[in-house]
């Protein structure tokens, strides 16, 4: 168990993993606002949305990241690490979950549902703890050569992103989440800096179409995403946001639930 926190803290976590480029960056300026504690999966795992490890075994261990000490946990997911912070690996639980900065945006409603970063986000907004998740767009070229070699390259964005994410992150810890919000979803531009501007924006009704395409063997499918459908034409949402140059941010609720109506209760209702 790890030493006990004195002062309220801050719990941060990822789906890129413990080397990711964007985690130490963040955590220089999130300590300036508070105690911080890291539990990360120890690779990456980005596209996992909520899963949590119910069958198997997750084996957490302590590293240097340069000046700060970080839990990797093997075999783990961003919810699973978020939940062992939460819970588990500390005396008292934290007063913020910050998730991210994601390698990558999460923008639209198809990519939210599928994020790990968001759903580290979630499992802290479940526990009734404020969360933030935090992405950034690349340039196609930056993301390619992350996606291929794990080569971060772009150094000057970590650094942006991070001091975007710590203002954002300083804002909810003094006053709280926007009302009526359980999280916050941040998605910064490629260019983002100190000065880009900041809008609230919703989060763009999207699809993904064909997710799949044939693979060489009979049967087989792999990964083959044939373009993202949306529907926006006002450009309220928050992909026309970080199209624009703004940093998008969008409160999210919890409530999933339709409230019925009075048809409805006469067809499916039964005394």
């Amino acid at each position: 168990m790890a030493e006990e926190a004195a002062a309220p803290w801050i719990l941060v976590t990822n789906d890129d993993g413990v080397d990711s480029p964007a985690l130490v960056p963040l955590l220089r300026c999130l300590a300036a606002i508070a105690p911080v504690q890291t539990v990360v999966p120890a690779g990456e795992r980005s596209w996992a949305s909520k899963v949590l490890t119910r069958f198997g075994q997750l084996q957490a261990r302590r590293l240097p990241r340069e000046q700060f000490e970080v839990w990797a946990v093997e075999g783990g997911y961003p919810a699973d690490c978020a939940n062992l912070g939460l819970y588990t690996l500390f005396p008292s639980p934290p007063a913020l979950v910050v998730s991210g900065v994601n390698v990558g945006t999460n923008t639209g409603l198809a990519y939210f549902l599928s994020s790990g970063t968001v759903g580290a986000a979630i499992e802290g907004a479940l526990a009734g703890v404020p969360a933030l998740a935090f992405s950034v767009e690349l340039k196609a070229e930056e993301y390619t050569r992350w996606r291929q070699h794990r080569d971060a390259g772009a150094s000057a964005l970590w650094h942006h992103a991070a001091e975007v994410a710590g203002q954002i992150t300083a804002e909810v810890w003094r006053g709280g989440l926007p009302a009526g919000a359980a999280l916050l979803n941040v998605n910064m531009p490629a260019g983002v800096t100190r000065q880009s501007p900041r809008r609230f924006a919703a989060l763009t009704p999207s699809c993904y179409g064909a997710f799949f395409g044939r693979g060489q063997a009979p049967d087989s499918f792999i990964y083959g995403l044939s373009g993202l459908r949306t529907d926006d034409p006002e450009g309220r949402g928050d992909i026309a946001a970080l199209g624009r140059g703004e940093v998008a941010l969008t409160p999210i609720r919890l409530a999933l639930d339709a409230p019925p109506l009075a048809a409805d209760l006469q067809r499916f209702e039964q005394a």
